[in-house]
């Protein structure tokens, strides 16, 4: 019986021969030969004067061979193929497959069993399998069956990507080049994908001004189903930009432009620690950005600001940048007008909008106005307000500015559902809020929740967002993403007052979920020794008055001429008296004690060494308009207090003592803030009494006037130079803060103090305060806050020093 079988190969002797057409071609062949060829080569053969002498029996039968070779093709093939045409196929599978299912395959093949065999179709069926992208090879084999013939189809799976690493990346980091490269792992490798991701890299590289980048991907084996991607990286030099030019701009020099970008021509002085010369493409196009915004906001609303020109030098180290700057005319405003709306009057939404007819468009201050506007319709309860300003010609230059409103509805919150909370209680976020269910929402509310819930600093994040659910109506969702609030540490911590402390510190500040806080704390320092135990109950009994309980066991020696001991504990009850007002009142018991006093000690600490006992109740009054209290960035905050003490409340001491300080934050460009302080105090013994040392105002220091040691401010003994503290104490702090790196709240400040304390016969002036200046580093780390500053005595006395560094490292808690 005749089979029908692929020719593999025919060998005569050790050279082989593989036949095949353009397209494979089936034919019936004897029962002697197994296999049949679809795609083969004929592999160039050695003449037949050049085999080996012990070949040349065979050398007529390789003269005859290539005649029926010839013979085969021309005249029995195409035969061959007119048969093939009837010939069924019985039965079709795949093999090989590994990971894949092969009935998953099967919907690939052209064929069905009873179809009519085409090698056409067979074909199209390999084309099908390769496009699924699994395979790296794919071979069709056949078999001879009763009636027809069997089909195979033989695939080799492409390697799961597992792994995908660089090498030699100096100046950027891996994670930024993962970014390029899309890749999901346990998929199969995709050698297009493979160029594409080399192609995306060497791009971010040119973007970052490193156009000689080389980049190199290599697959490794890891065994037969695995591989891993390894691109190897050869940065090159980045490119350094020698000069930038500006054409085109008339209004503006190009100093006052430079000024806009961040982009600089190469210096050499400050080359070393700027990256301002890198050439990078995100920096450009952020300088574009840049420049449009300078010129919109100075009424150049047609400016035009392509990308600028770069022209890399021969050596491709140094570019030239040139802006080309299209200013058009400078426009002014004719009239502001608001359109559309309809529930309030034109009037009332002008008082809204800063700014005015005739004045030069500002385009920061139209987009103020939007907000101003959009905010005046949030918090009287249509969320949904939309507020377009529009440029409407009124003349050669000038435009007529008309705020377009679309008011929408009233909305009103139908729910408030709290998510994210695993441990904090519903109520304890709930309390929080300042909107609730079923009350007209208030995106001024809104705000304020969220700074509330943010200065809890029980959660990492918080979102508050409302959901359109039905016309009128919002559900609110509040969800938060809790932090660790209970921390057990033991560390240590050292300042230029202090000196180097252990400290063991246990806090839960979110106790059991309730929002309470508990604290106990040991601190054993070379100049400060303290125990304490604190309890804050922001809610107590479920009402909006708050309680704190302490006890605390203290011991300083801030200088060497006396150490001071202190024992006791407090009660204080708060209360709000507004959104943003509270106060409370508080009553301390303590026993103070005076010892080892030298001889060298001025006389008024000498007068008091001994035990004493202080009872005293103190009010205080508070306005705390920060956005966040740990960190702030706008806003301000505002206290006053004014502590009794007397023998009427069963103490030995009498006293009073006032207070009064003031602080506020402006937000100012690129996210820098200018932060002003004030501070006031007075105090004066009653009585009978001394006004104790302890209760005294120490200025200087890290925490009032730098640049001066702790009290070295204020008054001294003039024969031994002992700080003793002033009755009295006036403290203003100018700061400016650079956030260096955002991410992990590291900023640079710039500050200048003045200040001074005052002895009890002298009186407040502002005549003769002590001056200092400097800068410092502020890391807000996890260990604690970190201080660094080196304060200049502006003005310093002969027994004064010119400067003092300063810092401090806050302890575990």
């Amino acid at each position: 019986m005749m089979r029908r079988f692929i020719i593999r190969y025919i060998a005569i002797d050790r050279y082989p021969f593989r036949f095949a057409c353009h397209r494979p071609h089936p034919f019936w062949v004897g029962s002697d030969l197994r296999k049949l060829v679809w795609r083969a080569s004929i592999p160039p053969v050695a003449p037949p004067e050049t085999f080996p002498l012990r070949y040349a029996p065979f050398r007529l039968c390789y003269l005859a061979f290539v005649p029926t070779v010839l013979f085969f093709l021309f005249v029995l093939l195409p035969a061959i193929a007119i048969a093939a045409d009837e010939i069924r196929v019985q039965r079709v599978e795949i093999r090989g497959t590994r990971r894949i299912d092969p009935a998953a395959l099967l919907s690939k093949i052209a064929f069905k069993e009873g179809d009519l065999f085409s090698p056409e179709a067979v074909e199209a069926s390999i084309q099908a399998l390769y496009r699924t992208g699994y395979f790296d090879r794919v071979d069709a084999e056949s078999e001879g069956s009763e009636g027809g013939i069997a089909l195979a189809f033989v695939v080799h799976e492409r390697p799961v990507l597992v792994d995908v690493t660089f090498e030699g990346n100096k100046k950027i980091g891996a994670d930024s080049l993962k970014s390029q490269v899309d890749a999901k792992m346990q998929t199969f490798l995709d050698p297009q994908q493979l160029d594409d991701w080399t192609r995306k890299i060497k791009a971010y590289y040119a973007k970052e001004g490193f156009y000689n980048a080389q980049v190199t991907p290599v697959v490794q084996r890891l065994n037969d189903e695995q591989a891993g991607i390894v691109f190897k990286i050869d940065e090159g030099i980045s490119m350094r930009v020698r000069t930038v030019r500006f054409t085109g701009n008339r209004a503006f020099d190009a100093r006052t432009l430079q000024k806009q970008i961040k982009t600089a021509p190469h210096f050499w002085l400050t080359s070393w620690w700027t990256t301002a010369d890198r050439y990078q493409d995100a920096v450009i196009d952020a300088d574009i950005e840049r420049l449009r915004e300078f010129y919109l906001n100075r009424g150049y609303i047609q400016v035009n600001i392509p990308h600028p020109t770069a022209t890399p030098s021969a050596d491709k180290k140094w570019i030239d940048l040139t802006f080309t700057i299209g200013e058009g005319s400078q426009f002014t405003i004719g009239r502001v007008e608001v359109e559309g709306q309809a529930k309030f009057s034109s009037d009332l939404l002008r008082e809204q909008i800063q700014s005015r007819p005739g004045e030069i468009v500002n385009r920061g201050k139209v987009l103020e106005d939007r907000r101003r506007l959009a905010e005046f319709y949030g918090e009287r309860g249509y969320l949904f307000a939309n507020v377009s300003p529009n440029w409407v010609p009124a003349g050669e230059k000038t435009i007529d500015l008309v705020y377009q409103i679309t008011e929408g509805e009233l909305v009103t919150v139908r729910e408030i559902q709290i998510t994210g909370n695993d441990k904090t209680r519903d109520r304890v976020v709930r309390r929080e809020l300042r909107f609730n269910e079923q009350e007209t929402i208030n995106t001024k509310q809104i705000r304020r929740s969220y700074q509330r819930l943010l200065n809890l600093n029980f959660f990492e994040e918080v979102e508050i967002s409302p959901k359109n659910v039905v016309p009128g109506w919002v559900d609110i969702d509040v969800h938060v993403k809790e932090k660790l609030t209970g921390v057990f540490s033991i560390g240590g911590n050292y300042s230029s007052t202090d000196r180097l402390g252990a400290v063991t510190d246990v806090t839960l500040g979110n106790l059991f979920g309730r929002g309470q806080l508990l604290r106990a704390k040991a601190e054993i320092g070379s100049r400060r020794t303290t125990y304490a135990f604190t309890f804050r109950e922001p809610y107590l009994f479920d009402s909006n008055i708050s309680g704190t309980a302490e006890l605390f066991n203290e011991q300083r020696n801030f200088t060497s001429a006396y150490k001071e001991k202190r024992r006791g504990g407090g009660l204080t009850l708060g209360r709000p008296f507004g959104e943003y007002e509270n106060a409370s009142l508080g009553f301390r018991v303590e026993g103070v004690e005076i010892f080892d006093v030298t001889t060298n000690a001025p006389k008024l600490i000498r007068d008091q060494a001994g035990k004493s006992t202080t009872h005293s109740l103190t009010l205080t009054l508070n306005r705390d308009t920060r956005d966040f209290i740990f960190d702030p960035t706008e806003g301000g905050k505002t206290t006053f207090s004014l502590e009794h003490a007397g023998t009427f409340l069963g103490g030995d001491n009498g006293y009073v003592k006032a207070t009064g300080t003031m602080g506020r934050y402006f937000p100012l460009w690129w996210h820098h803030v200018l932060s002003l302080h004030g501070r006031v105090g007075y105090a004066h013994g009653i009585d009978g009494n001394r006004l104790p040392i302890g209760e005294r105002f120490f200025v200087g220091g890290i925490n009032s006037i730098r640049g001066f040691k702790f009290g070295k401010a204020g008054p001294r003994d003039p024969k031994t130079d002992e700080i003793f503290g002033g009755a009295k104490e006036l403290v203003f702090n100018v700061e400016y803060l650079i956030p260096l790196v955002p991410e992990a709240r590291i900023k640079a400040v710039l500050f200048y103090d003045q200040g001074r304390g005052f002895d009890d016969a002298e009186r407040i002036t502002f005549s003769g305060l002590k001056q200092a200046a400097g800068f410092g580093l502020r890391w807000f780390s996890p260990i604690g806050p970190l201080r660094y500053e080196w304060g200049w005595n502006l003005r310093p006395e002969p027994n004064e020093r010119k400067s003092v560094q300063e810092f401090s490292i806050g302890a575990l808690f």
